[in-house]
């Protein structure tokens, strides 16, 4: 499954916007060198079409392809990032209620 927001996830239902971050900050943070590598690896590729775009611009025109790139990127990412973030996310979630 795809999630764009954390809060589609549904192990992070019951928990508050602050603590849904969190806990996928520290299901990365969890992650093994290879998992991070590959993660970051697999973000570049997708975001670097997207940069090669806006070479071909130049002065205002490249404005409008600026606001696309802004909002195109967290749509590209996130759903990377929370990919990873699930492999872990249970470990995350019993370290929270432990230490709460």
């Amino acid at each position: 499954m795809i999630y764009f927001l954390a809060s589609q996830i549904p192990a992070l239902q019951s928990f508050s916007h602050r603590e849904r971050l969190a806990l996928v900050a520290d299901a990365l943070a969890l992650l093994q060198p290879q998992q991070r590598i590959f993660m970051n690896i697999l973000k570049l590729l997708l975001i670097t079409p997207l940069f090669l775009l806006l070479v071909r611009f130049e002065g205002w025109s490249m404005l409008p392809w600026l606001l696309l790139a802004g909002i195109a990127y967290p749509i590209l990412v996130l759903p990377v990032r929370h990919y990873f973030a699930c492999l872990h996310l249970d470990e995350a979630i019993s370290q929270y209620k432990k230490g709460s």
